[in-house]
């Protein structure tokens, strides 16, 4: 090499190898600043951005089919996004979220790059699961207060600022932690139970006393994906022994709490079922839902191939208030609370066939990373079925990038688990 192309790599190299060194704790603390602090998990989501563009641009890393057909599934909805508003009207809010998925393409090539660990992912779930049954638990148990403590109608609303999103990704955080605890490999620490029991039981007891039904929903079909896990081991009777004890101390604490929400929601489907135009029927959450999806399927068909436009829904919503087919709340949603109604009315079926193909893409990677004879690609595909699965649910209930952290929560962890389930990824100890 000559002396100017040796002097021009040594930046370079010292640069990715500080990339190396400091890549295997960003997962962990990011997980973290999900339950506890908004700005944290925003930077380290940035520094794990910056880090995979570093690696982007550094040579000898070419992208296989994999790479390309992940980050293809990654790109396809930003892109319909802009082809929509290009076509009927701009509105730079609308890119904001889809943009993490972006982001979520250089974040793959950071791990993809340098590897993922298993015990990193765990130690990452298990910090996450004891801030959030402790936020949780505090949180009822306060009746009240600010910041983490703050309540609305009992559900602790900690960094989201809004309960859905950090019960929806403490169900999360404990189903991932029961795959992690039942995989098998010869990469397991010793201590993984304790990590596995900590994601478990703080991911339960925040994800029930959250209130969040999308989160009770999607438990019992993300739990699925992992008893069907390849290669799995039998759960431990200790795990049972204290998985009992869990769930009788969070049924203590929340069995009013759940019983009373689930009343709710039954009480305010009956109620709008049998007086649509009632406006105490219309004002509910569930009554809400069932009135935006009803408004959202008239302007599907009336705007069938590309919907009314990304740019043009706030303006559309706004009408209907003025002429009384709305309630003035819905002013201030950013969608209609559910995935393929929400595509259907804004994007049409052009928008529509995009996001379908952004899940195939992604599931189909994990899918086929379930097969890999490595144990440990099959737990990261398993990982990223568990994240697929309860998304799918959180958007049907609610809507796809609903919420900013939890658009970055999906998308950091879905970059993470596609570059750890991928075949050649190096394996980290």
């Amino acid at each position: 090499m000559c002396p100017e192309r040796l002097h021009s790599a040594q930046p370079n190299r010292g640069l990715h190898a500080l990339v190396a060194r400091v890549a295997p704790w960003l997962l962990p603390l990011f997980l973290l600043g999900l339950m506890l602090s908004a700005g944290l998990a925003r930077n380290l989501a940035v520094l794990m951005a910056a880090g995979g563009l570093v690696l982007a641009v550094t040579p000898g890393y070419p992208l296989d089919r994999l790479d390309r057909r992940f980050m293809l599934a990654c790109a396809v909805l930003p892109v319909t996004y802009l082809l929509n508003m290009a076509l009927l009207g701009w509105n730079a809010r609308a890119l904001e979220r889809p943009a993490h998925l972006l982001a979520a393409m250089l974040i793959y090539l950071l791990f993809r790059r340098l590897g993922i660990s298993r015990p990193s992912v765990l130690f990452g779930l298990a910090l996450a699961g004891l801030a959030a049954g402790a936020v949780a638990v505090m949180a009822v148990g306060s009746g009240g207060g600010q910041g983490l403590m703050a309540l609305n109608a009992g559900r602790p609303m900690g960094p989201f600022s809004s309960p859905g999103p950090f019960g929806n990704y403490s169900a999360v955080v404990a189903v991932a932690g029961l795959a992690g605890g039942l995989a098998v490999g010869v990469r397991t620490l010793p201590g993984t139970p304790a990590l596995a029991l900590l994601a478990i039981t703080g991911g339960l007891m925040a994800a029930l006393l959250s209130e969040t039904r999308s989160a009770w929903a999607a438990l019992p079909l993300m739990s699925i994906a992992v008893l069907i896990m390849p290669g799995r081991r039998p759960i431990p009777r200790r795990w049972v022994l204290a998985g009992v004890v869990a769930a009788v101390l969070a049924a203590l604490l929340a069995s009013e709490l759940v019983g009373a929400r689930l009343g709710e929601g039954i009480a305010e489907v009956r109620a709008y079922l049998a007086n649509p135009g009632s406006p105490s029927a219309r004002e509910t959450s569930l009554g809400l839902r069932l009135l935006s999806w009803q408004w959202g399927w008239e302007q599907f068909l009336a705007n069938p191939v590309f919907g009314i436009g990304l740019g043009n829904f706030r303006s559309a919503v706004a009408a209907a208030v003025t002429a009384g087919t709305l309630p003035p709340i819905l002013t201030t949603f950013g969608g209609l609370h559910n995935l393929f109604i929400d595509h259907l009315t804004t994007t049409g079926l052009v928008g529509t066939l995009a996001m379908l193909a952004f899940w195939a893409g992604t599931l189909g990677h994990f899918v086929a990373a379930r097969r890999s004879p490595d144990t440990d690609k099959r737990l990261f595909a398993t990982w990223g079925l568990v994240l697929l699965i309860g998304e799918l649910v959180f958007s049907n209930v609610g809507s796809m990038f609903a919420s900013s952290l939890g658009t970055l929560g999906f998308s950091v962890l879905l970059a993470v688990f596609a570059a750890g389930a991928h075949p050649t990824t190096p394996a980290r100890a």
